[in-house]
């Protein structure tokens, strides 16, 4: 076995060099190309090579038909005026009501799922989640926002989605160093800020345990940090709280995070439950393949994927457990499924992945207008 080019005058500091499943970790190298050569074939680890499911058809079609959506929803005035449910947090109450018109509304919506696919590319690009550079995740990512009418003009979670992947990239910079007190902190600190317009997203938190767990991070210190962020946070709403003497603005947050209304089967369409059933069965899929050709990545990239499954079905589960949030679980869980279904679609390559792949965008454009047909 041969390794080529590992040489610390050449490559950035900051980087981590994994070979297999032994990490070497260093501080001043990191080949951005790694090749094993072996016997029988040269294999590498992450690829400039771009995905060729995407051609300028595909990427013409799918954006068509997503802006299609956005435009059917708008001249139906769709979402708006935006609702507020009883215990909403202080901030997502006020942001609510700054709204004044839906063509508002709709542009700022837009302008936020715009800025989530942004971040999903940055969050897989920086990270290395897929071997192969790709956009697939910001058109995964785009199209299942964009195609279901309960995410639209927007949500909390159109701001929350913010605070989870920004959080979600902090742990994971944070990987292999127990002494990462600041990553954690401050992984817990948008946590904490995010609950201030979505609540729910506090539940990230036993997560964020867990991912510190599995990235070696975990320790006193680290652990310490992750309680001292939102103690910070809600200490400043406690006392602006008491400061209207109106503690419910403190407590009826947390009310609504602890009270739990199981999704009914009546509680959605016939084509609202084939398209989430399709998405969780297609999450599954190319979780199952993750995990069956893990040997495929890196160790470090092999846990990143596995975390992302873990927080995908942990939304899914908490989209059943929310019957009055569940549109806003279903819209966490398109971050971490983009990456994934993108991750099964960009290594898998055949007939057959092609065909499920334009499958998977027509049925989604074609879900969204029978839902719109039964809505009207």
């Amino acid at each position: 076995m041969e390794v080529f080019s590992p040489c610390k005058e050449v490559f950035p500091k900051g980087y981590t060099f994994f070979l297999q499943q032994n990490v070497l970790e260093s501080k001043n190298c990191v080949p951005l190309r790694v090749f094993i050569k072996t016997s029988t074939n040269e294999r590498m680890l992450y690829s400039n090579q771009r995905n060729g499911l995407i051609s300028a058809g595909t990427l013409l079609y799918i954006l068509a038909g997503c802006l299609a959506c956005w435009g059917a929803c708008y001249v139906r005035s769709m979402g708006y005026p935006i609702q507020e449910e009883a215990g909403t947090p202080l901030i997502w109450q006020f942001l609510s009501r700054q709204f004044s018109s839906v063509t508002q509304a709709y542009i700022i919506g837009f302008v936020l799922m715009a800025g989530g696919a942004f971040l999903v590319h940055r969050a897989n690009y920086a990270l290395m989640l897929i071997r192969e550079k790709t956009f697939l995740p910001i058109l995964i990512y785009v199209l299942l926002v964009s195609t279901n009418e309960d995410f639209l003009p927007l949500k909390a979670t159109s701001f929350g989605v913010f605070f989870t992947i920004l959080a979600i990239y902090e742990l994971f910079t944070a990987y292999h160093d127990a002494h990462n007190r600041r990553n954690i902190f401050n992984a817990a600190l948008l946590i904490s800020l995010g609950s201030l317009i979505w609540v729910h997203i506090l539940w990230l938190i036993p997560l964020l345990w867990y991912g510190m767990y599995l990235f070696r991070v975990l320790s006193f210190r680290t652990f310490l940090a992750t309680l001292l962020a939102p103690a910070a946070i809600y200490w400043i709403v406690g006392v602006y709280a008491l400061g209207q003497q109106d503690l419910g603005l403190f407590t009826q947050p947390f009310e609504s995070l602890f009270t739990f209304h199981p999704l009914r089967i009546t509680g959605n369409t016939l084509w609202d439950w084939i398209a989430i059933g399709y998405l969780i069965g297609l999450t599954l899929l190319a979780s199952i393949h993750i995990l069956t050709h893990e040997y495929e990545d890196n160790l470090r990239t092999r846990e990143f994927l596995a975390f992302l499954i873990l927080l995908s079905l942990s939304s899914f589960a908490l989209y059943f457990l929310y019957e009055q949030s569940s549109e806003e679980f279903l819209q966490i869980a398109c971050f971490p499924a983009s990456i994934l279904i993108a991750h099964l679609f960009t290594v898998v390559r055949n007939r057959w992945t092609q065909g499920l792949f334009h499958f998977t965008n027509l049925l989604f454009i074609i879900l969204f207008i029978l839902r719109i047909w039964n809505f009207s």
